[in-house]
C-alpha cells in the first residue's frame, strides 16, 4: 500500500511541477501586456550559398579567367568555321566543274571536316567546364573549412542554406562573415589552362 501512496503522490508532484510555470506565467501577465522576445543563443545559423558564389572573389577571379580561356577558344573556332564557309563556297562552285564522283569524294572531305570542327568545339566546352570545376572545388574546400571553423567558433550545431528556409531571423544569418573569411584566404584561385 505504501509503494502505492508513494507512486501517487509523485505523480501528483510531477503534475503540480509541470503545470505551476504555466499557471505562475499565466497569473503574472498584465491585461495589457506587449509580447517581448527573449534573446536566446540558437545552435545554428543560416547561410545565403548563392550569394557567396556570386559575390566571393575568388569565384569572379575564376569566372573572369574561364572568360578570357572562352574568348580564346572563340577565336580558334570562328577561324575553323571561317575556313568551312570558304570551303563550302568552294564546293559549291566546284559543283558544275567535277565530274560527280570527284565532287562527292570532296564532299564527304567537307562533311568530314565539319564533323572535326564540331568536335573541336565539344571538346573545348568540356575543356573549360572541366578546368572551371577543378578551380572552384579549391574554392568549396576553403569554403568548408571556413564553414567548419565558424561553426566551432560560435559553437553552432548546425548551419542552414537560406533557400532551405521560410524565415529566419537577420541576426542568424552568417554569410557576411563566410564571405568576409572567404576573400580573405583565398582572394584568387589560378585556373589550370583548359586541355592541359
Amino acid at each position: 500500500m505504501t509503494n502505492i501512496l508513494k507512486t501517487c503522490l509523485a505523480g501528483l508532484l510531477g503534475l503540480l511541477i509541470f503545470v505551476s510555470p504555466v499557471s505562475a506565467q499565466q497569473k503574472a501577465k498584465p491585461a495589457k501586456a506587449e509580447t517581448k522576445f527573449i534573446p536566446v543563443k540558437i545552435p545554428f545559423a543560416v547561410l545565403d550559398v548563392q550569394r557567396i558564389l556570386r559575390n566571393a572573389k575568388a569565384v569572379k577571379n575564376i569566372r573572369e579567367q574561364i572568360t578570357a580561356y572562352g574568348t580564346s577558344f572563340e577565336k580558334e573556332i570562328e577561324k575553323e568555321r571561317g575556313e568551312l564557309r570558304k570551303a563550302n563556297q568552294e564546293l559549291s562552285r566546284q559543283r558544275t566543274i567535277l565530274a560527280p564522283e570527284a565532287f562527292a569524294a570532296k564532299r564527304r572531305e567537307f562533311e568530314k571536316r565539319v564533323v572535326e570542327v564540331q568536335r573541336l568545339v565539344q571538346q573545348r566546352q568540356r575543356d573549360l567546364e572541366t578546368s572551371r570545376n577543378k578551380a572552384m572545388a579549391v574554392v568549396n574546400k576553403s569554403y568548408v573549412e571556413i564553414i567548419e571553423n565558424l561553426a566551432d567558433d560560435q559553437r553552432l550545431a548546425m548551419i542552414i542554406r537560406k533557400t532551405q528556409t521560410a524565415y529566419a531571423a537577420p541576426t542568424l544569418d552568417v554569410t557576411n562573415d563566410v564571405l568576409s573569411r572567404l576573400n580573405k584566404k583565398l582572394p584568387t584561385v589560378k585556373v589550370a589552362k583548359p586541355g592541359k
